[in-house]
C-alpha cells in the first residue's frame, strides 16, 4: 500500500490507471467536444471501467462529465477533498492491474489531441528578407 500514490491517482494505484486527463487538457475545447468519444473507446477496451473526478472541477463540469461517462456504463465518482490532492482533473482506471506505460491523453488519443500547427513560411520571401537577406 502506497498512500502517496493513492493520493496522486485519486484513491487508486498507478498500475490500474488507463488514462489521466490534466486540468489543461480538460479545459481545451477539443477534450470537451470529444469526451463522449474518449469514454466510448475506453469503455469498449476496459471492463470494468471507473472514472474519478477531481473536487477542484466546477459543479457544472462535474455533472456534465458524470452524465456522459455514466451513459457509457462507466462507474463515476467525485472524489472528496482529502483524497483530491491530485494534479489530475480525471482519472480513468480499472479494478485490476493493467500496467500501461503511457496513460496521457496525447499518447492514448493522438488523433483527438492535435497541437497547433506551426506557421508555414511563405514560399515567396518577404520584402524585409530580400532586403536584409
Amino acid at each position: 500500500m502506497n498512500p502517496d500514490e493513492q493520493r496522486l491517482y485519486m484513491g487508486t494505484y498507478r498500475e490500474r490507471v488507463v488514462l489521466l486527463v490534466s486540468f489543461d487538457d480538460l479545459s481545451s475545447e477539443v477534450v470537451g467536444n470529444k469526451f463522449d468519444t474518449i469514454c466510448q473507446k475506453l469503455a469498449n477496451s476496459y471492463s470494468p471501467l471507473f472514472l474519478k473526478l477531481s473536487p477542484a472541477l466546477s459543479d457544472k463540469q462535474q455533472i456534465s462529465l458524470l452524465k456522459i461517462a455514466q451513459s457509457f456504463g462507466i462507474t463515476t465518482a467525485i472524489i472528496d477533498e482529502k483524497m483530491g490532492q491530485s494534479p489530475y482533473a480525471l482519472v480513468f482506471h480499472t479494478n485490476h492491474a493493467v500496467d500501461n506505460e503511457e496513460v496521457s491523453l496525447e499518447s492514448i488519443f493522438p488523433n483527438l489531441i492535435s497541437k497547433p500547427e506551426e506557421k508555414k513560411e511563405d514560399a515567396k520571401p518577404s520584402f524585409w528578407k530580400k532586403l536584409f537577406g
